[in-house]
């Protein structure tokens, strides 16, 4: 575990920060709200019991927000601003890079 966390520091998986990928290799701009309702749609229902819509929201999008902060450590995404409702704004760094990651995450699945 402690090997995992020094790769990367926000804990993701490698099918968290492939969805990510996958997504930004094709919207090429996404949130992370975006990119949790585009790959793992199921999940919009988790969290109901959440009190607020903003409390449910942060729930089920900390999972692909912790693999977008490891993919911009690791240099492969960055920050492109924020939306108008303060929802920060990810895209694609390098996509040589990123396409030579999701050849080998395609090539693993």
């Amino acid at each position: 575990m402690a090997g995992r966390r020094v790769t990367n520091a926000a804990g993701s998986s490698n099918a968290l920060r492939g969805d990510v990928l996958r997504v930004l290799g094709v919207l090429k701009v996404a949130t992370a709200d975006q990119i949790q309702r585009l790959s793992s749609p199921h999940l919009s229902f988790r969290h109901t019991l959440k009190k607020t819509p903003a409390q449910r929201k942060e729930a089920r999008t900390a999972a692909h927000r912790a693999a977008a902060n490891d993919l911009r450590r690791h240099g492969l995404s960055v920050d492109g601003g924020r939306t108008r409702v303060s929802a920060r704004i990810r895209t694609v760094k390098a996509s040589a890079a990123s396409g030579t990651v999701l050849g080998f995450l395609n090539e693993a699945a």
